[in-house]
């Protein structure tokens, strides 16, 4: 949907986030859908040694697609 009277004084201010400085930079907790993982693995944009499976479900299913992907 155009804007057809956008308001050119408002304007939007974003803060660097300096992430090495945050009190706990080791870890987030994420949540990603299968196929992203899956492509990402399968580009190298993501190690599976940077990974942490936090229940057997999705320890199982990260297993089989690494599986897949060296054949």
């Amino acid at each position: 949907m155009a804007l057809l009277n956008p308001n050119l004084a408002q304007t939007n201010h974003y803060q660097h986030v300096n992430w090495s400085a945050a009190p706990d930079n080791r870890q987030v907790s994420i949540s990603i859908s299968a196929d992203s993982l899956y492509r990402l693995l399968k580009n190298h944009q993501l190690h599976v040694e940077d990974l942490t499976c936090l229940d057997a479900e999705s320890s199982a299913r990260v297993r089989k697609m690494l599986l897949d992907l060296v054949r």
